[in-house]
């Protein structure tokens, strides 16, 4: 019993110095696990935080030692891995850190493809205690969105008086009187420089100005962005003598012929969401024209594949703007004795625009006898809402024609227009008077016929004597004199 004992006694011994030394082991390698000097990877900030495809990225990293740490710490290395464990970028020789200390690191990337990737940033340490190796790691995942190269481009036609100040003078571009404006290209107009010296007025500050707006809605940068603009005569411009309807020309070619070439004119680089307002000038245009503003750019993603400024965006805007709508209204047409018919109407102006030298005469037609050159009747000026009346004399064969047509020349903004409108012709064999129904013609809907219009005081009068003139406004009464010359 005694030796069992014994035995027995000395197999337990035996055993737990097996144990002890077992749970040295661990206890050996519990503390080496755990590092004098803690180290740790702070939040990891991209920037930009939404990085497109291919776009350049930095990571912004934080590496820190603890206030509780044993010990001080040498970052010798930071670096960033894919999901596949590759190194996308790395720095070493970062900075020492005692506790409590913290430093920052960046490391680069880009992305081949979109959706979300998870990166690992690592941050490699020497403690000072014992000269060992920590390495402590961060995951992050970024989301990358797709490459969208995309340039909006917005124009609209601006009176010259639109950038004048409040004050009634030609400003500064950052004065004008259409907010935002960055700059001015073009024209022959210029700046006001304030040397009038009260010699009259300075020259405007552009002669046709166009508003031209550059958004970026892409993911990326657009930049060597610029700008040029060609216009082409439209409205069925048919040279100086302005046969036709629409906008009279004063040089050779008809519509289509370029009437304007402008450009190009380098803007400041646009980013993804800003925008860009600068105004164009034409420079003198004495046609109304079609103008295509383009602008050229290359993204800045191309800048890696060295792509040029080959993109393109473009807008189209017809300049000057048209805002006079001439219309005959309160037509009578009668036959005299002699067999002559007299057109007895009012001019007006329905538009808001003004209309400066309008000139009526009878337009030829099959039955219908227009009037000889030299005896068109003069107008004048017609603002907005003004009529003035007019009386025109001509010969109608009433078993041809239907309707008689009145040619209507005018200036607006510089461009010469020239429109037909018609009034019934007289029924054959009927001696009486007879009420003109209104139609109109040419210039593809521009205004009303019959639209009631107002007056404004007769500027000339060419013509037959004894011609019977009103003027007026809606609303207000209408007065008639005769008189054989302009008032």
């Amino acid at each position: 019993m005694t030796l069992t004992h014994t035995r027995t006694t000395a197999a337990l011994l035996a055993a737990l110095a097996l144990l002890a030394a077992v749970g040295g082991a661990f206890a050996v390698g519990g503390a080496a696990a755990v590092p004098d000097a803690r180290i740790t990877v702070g939040e990891v900030g991209a920037s930009p935080s939404d990085p497109t495809v291919g776009e350049r990225t930095a990571l912004n990293v934080t590496v820190s030692n603890s206030g509780g740490s044993d010990a001080a710490a040498n970052v010798t290395e930071v670096r960033v891995r894919n999901a596949d464990g590759d190194v996308l970028d790395s720095v070493s020789g970062v900075g020492a850190l005692s506790a409590g200390d913290s430093l920052d690191a960046t490391l680069w990337t880009a992305f081949d493809e979109p959706g979300a990737k998870r990166l690992t940033v690592e941050a490699v340490a020497n403690q000072s205690t014992s000269g060992e190796f920590v390495t402590v790691s961060r995951e992050t995942v970024i989301e990358v969105r797709p490459t969208q190269v995309a340039l909006d481009l917005r124009t609209r036609a601006l009176d010259p008086e639109d950038l004048r100040t409040d004050e009634g003078s030609d400003g500064s571009a950052g004065d004008l009187g259409v907010g935002g404006i960055q700059g001015i290209f073009g024209g022959g107009g210029g700046l006001d420089t304030g040397d009038a010296g009260g010699q009259g007025e300075s020259p405007p500050i552009a002669d046709s100005p166009v508003e031209v707006t550059v958004v970026n809605t892409g993911t990326t940068t657009a930049d060597r962005v610029s700008l040029r603009a060609v216009g082409t005569a439209v409205d069925g411009a048919g040279g100086a003598d302005g046969s036709g309807d629409g906008a009279e020309g004063s040089g050779d070619g008809g519509d289509g012929a370029e009437t304007v070439d402008v450009g190009p004119f380098v803007v400041e680089d646009v980013a993804p969401g800003e925008e860009r307002r600068v105004i164009v000038d034409l420079g003198p245009l004495d046609r109304r024209s079609d103008v295509t503003v383009t602008a050229a750019f290359r993204a800045d993603t191309d800048q890696r594949n060295e792509r040029g400024a080959d993109r393109a965006a473009e807008s189209t805007v017809t300049y000057p703007v048209r805002e006079a709508t001439p219309t005959v209204t309160d037509a009578t047409v009668r036959e005299t004795a002699d067999g002559a018919v007299v057109v007895d109407a009012n001019l007006g102006n329905a538009g808001s625009g003004e209309m400066t030298g309008a000139v009526v005469s009878v337009g030829d037609a099959p039955g219908v006898e227009p009037t000889p050159a030299g005896g068109e009747y003069f107008v004048g000026t017609l603002g907005a809402s003004d009529f003035v009346g007019f009386d025109l004399s001509t010969a109608v064969n009433a078993s041809v024609a239907d309707e008689i047509p009145i040619r209507v020349a005018y200036t607006e903004r510089g461009v010469r227009y020239t429109e037909t409108l018609t009034v019934a012709a007289p029924e054959p064999d009927d001696d009486g008077e007879a009420g003109g129904t209104l139609g109109r013609i040419g210039v593809g809907g521009v205004g009303a016929a019959g639209a009631v219009a107002s007056g404004i005081a007769l500027v000339g009068l060419a013509g037959a004597v004894g011609l019977a003139v009103r003027t007026g406004r809606i609303g207000g009464s209408t007065g008639r004199r005769r008189d054989g010359s302009a008032p």
